[in-house]
């Protein structure tokens, strides 16, 4: 090869090695560029070589800059092509100046590169010293909702077989309106009636959810355990296809000329009636306007939806049962620096994963945020020594579930002074489930829960009521207060839930920084001999709920 073609191909080469970028990016590769060394040069070169100290080949075009870049400066020259300074011209944006030279897109592509880099690390490195999370481990441990779903569904899914449960039979709806029709002969009333609530889906599987308007749907059960409704007549078709349970119906329609309170009376003959305790004031306005005397529910026909029957209760066992599973995987899963709505959007996916997300509702509190029994903002993340407050439920077959744990995630821990609160709440609760047994009063259940808390030294703390009866409706009859004297009776189902809620500024009278809340709670059913946990076991510790 002659002197002149070989220095045409090693300018050549040279070009491309640079407008590859892979110049100098590594000994190993200079080496290829430069394996042919050896091959006659320019004279300049030579002459350059010989002034050298003798170097590895490597050496000359890696370790010493100042010489390779007199190398590749020659071959340019010698090759009549521009030379390094031009080529790498700067653009001068600010002048509107472009070097009419051509570069190589490989060129422009690495300056981009680099400069993208470059942008992103000052970004970066920006934002690490001027962006600080709220505690320690928040930048580490935030969890969305759909990766808190994952996680807590792992231990979920298993125990997805407490739902498998029968709904009610219609031999059950028949015997229930068999049974208030009882009730009304003896209450000396024609028939009861009420509008969609839990009354009608209790008595005829007519469910709360229809929506009520200012057309009146009324359902009827008469004395005699005859089952009919009054209903506009444009709505009957709808009506119609709603699965409600009877022997036999009779339906009164009304026009919209007409006055739907006087066909009523005319239909049916009543002369007095007794409403249910949801049933609207112009309902009743309306039927005495036409003649109809009304009188309220009875304690007796309150009763008949109090206590409960074992079909209920093995539905409310397994959606209750559910909810505390579902509150313990969650607490598995929930790490410092989760936000309130991640928590309440995954509990959302995991009712509705297991086919009951329907009736879902939660109230998610974090630290001083419990110090509000019912909460109230959102948008604060977890933080270092605070308490998770689960209050949580949903429904199966319309009964609902209502349980409250105060929780630690895994990594988190509280103050020994929120241990012992939470320790004082539990002994409340023990005390209060060991009176749930027939023939206790409200009153006094609710008085020995209270005891405890108020020797504790926080009685004033203890804000509300002990609990409420649940069934179809989340709060139903009988209420545990220490104002009511009504007597327990065997299956009846009541929640046991005492709590202490202390805000930042009584917290800070007495010598603390901030406020807290804690509460549990269970759905109990009353026995001869205490109360039954309906969530099968009651929580052991902030870790165990």
């Amino acid at each position: 090869m002659d002197a002149e073609r070989w220095k045409a191909e090693q300018a050549a080469a040279i070009e491309k090695a640079e407008a590859e970028g892979v110049w100098q990016e590594n000994a190993a590769e200079a080496a290829v560029w430069t394996k042919d060394l050896k091959k006659p040069k320019s004279d300049l070169v030579v002459q350059e070589l010989n002034n050298q100290e003798p170097i590895s080949v490597t050496q000359q075009f890696v370790g010493n800059t100042q010489f390779h870049e007199q190398v590749i400066s020659s071959f340019r020259k010698e090759a009549g092509l521009p030379s390094k300074e031009d080529i790498n011209a700067p653009l001068l944006l600010g002048q509107g100046i472009l070097s009419t030279r051509k570069l190589s897109w490989k060129v422009i592509r690495n300056a981009i590169i680099n400069g993208i880099f470059s942008l992103a690390l000052v970004y970066a490195i920006s934002a690490y010293f001027t962006v600080k999370p709220a505690h320690p481990f928040q930048a580490f441990n935030t969890l969305s909702s759909s990766s808190l779903e994952t996680c807590s569904w792992k231990t979920l899914q298993s125990h997805v077989s407490l739902l498998d449960v029968p709904a009610i039979s219609r031999k059950e709806f028949l015997s229930r309106q068999a049974k208030l029709a009882a009730a009304l002969d003896a209450a000396g009333v024609d028939a009861f009636i009420a509008e969609p609530s839990a009354s009608t889906s209790y008595y005829a599987n007519v469910s709360s959810s229809f929506e009520l308007s200012e057309r009146p749907f009324l359902v009827l059960i008469s004395k005699d355990g005859e089952f009919s409704y009054l209903a506009p007549k444009f709505e009957l078709g709808r009506i119609a296809g709603l699965e409600m349970v009877y022997e036999s119906k009779n339906v009164y329609e009304w026009k919209e000329e007409e006055v739907p309170y006087e066909v009523l009376k005319r239909e049916t003959g009543f002369k007095k009636v007794m409403l249910d305790e949801h049933v609207r004031y112009m309902i009743a306005a309306g039927l005495e306007e036409a003649g109809v005397e009304v009188v309220g529910m009875s304690k007796e026909v309150q009763q008949l939806r109090a206590v409960k029957t074992e079909g209920e209760l093995a539905i409310l066992r397994g959606i209750n049962e559910f909810t505390l599973e579902l509150v313990r995987s969650l607490q598995k899963c929930i790490k410092i620096g989760v936000t309130q709505e991640a928590v309440f959007d995954a509990a959302e996916a995991l009712f509705s994963r297991a086919g009951v997300g329907e009736g879902y509702w939660a109230i998610v509190l974090f630290g001083e945020q419990a110090a509000n029994p019912h909460g109230g903002s959102l948008g604060k993340t977890l933080g270092v020594g605070e308490f998770v407050l689960i209050d949580i439920g949903s429904k199966l077959y319309d009964y609902g579930s209502d349980v409250t744990r105060t929780v630690l995630p895994a990594d988190g821990t509280v103050s020994k002074y929120l241990w012992e609160v939470w320790q004082v709440v539990h002994a409340s609760q023990s005390a209060a489930i060991s009176l749930m047994k027939v023939n206790e009063t409200c009153s006094d259940v609710d008085a020995a829960s209270r005891a405890v808390i108020t020797n504790a030294g926080s009685g004033e703390f203890f804000t509300h009521r002990l609990g409420h009866g649940l069934g179809l409706e989340m709060h139903e009859h009988p209420y545990l207060n220490g104002a009511n004297a009504e007597k327990l009776k065997a299956g009846e189902v009541v929640t046991n839930e005492p709590g202490i809620y202390v805000t930042t500024e009584q917290a800070k009278n007495l010598g603390r920084d901030v406020g807290y809340g804690v509460r549990l709670e269970d759905p109990i059913l009353v026995t001869e001999d205490g109360g039954v946990p309906l969530t099968g076991s009651r929580a052991k510790s902030p870790y165990e709920p």
